[in-house]
């Protein structure tokens, strides 16, 4: 029985970094740990691991993407590994759908961010997206994967 609640306790983690991203701009590491533990928890009580090879191969080639985004500048440390927890739970069959609503997310949050920044925004928020000229990745990260987990 608590096996079936893992993906929405994922699903709350998700929503818990979307949160402190946009208001810290930060996304603390025993956050990100949590889908990894929770992965492992899955692992452990499986009686067929196979379907989780494939998810782990999923989650290692997102954390390599991650990892070359953050070696040019393009994303924070925080929603690497954010991004290939989320991975491991996305299934397979549907990280090409969650790949593409990641990236229609990303573009139409950069622009309504920007905009609400210029009408809402100042240097003295206490909002990290208000106050600075930053774009969270977790928020496209986080629309994605719950779409992959529960929408798709």
């Amino acid at each position: 029985m608590i096996v079936e609640m893992i993906p929405y306790a994922v699903a709350a983690i998700i929503v818990v970094a979307m949160l402190l991203e946009i208001r810290t701009g930060r996304i603390p590491n025993w956050l990100t740990a949590l889908p990894f533990v929770l992965f492992a928890v899955l692992l452990v009580v499986a009686e067929d691991r196979t379907p989780f090879y494939w998810q782990m191969g999923l989650a290692l080639g997102v954390f390599l993407f991650g990892l070359v985004m953050f070696a040019i500048g393009g994303s924070g440390a925080g929603a690497v590994k954010l991004m290939a927890g989320v991975a491991l739970f996305v299934p397979v069959s549907n990280a090409g759908y969650a790949a593409l609503i990641f990236l229609v997310v990303f573009f139409v949050s950069a622009f309504v961010f920007v905009q609400l920044r210029k009408i809402f925004g100042s240097e003295n928020s206490k909002w990290h997206l208000m106050a600075n000229a930053v774009l969270p990745l977790s928020f496209s990260i986080g629309v994605a994967g719950l779409s992959g987990m529960f929408l798709l």
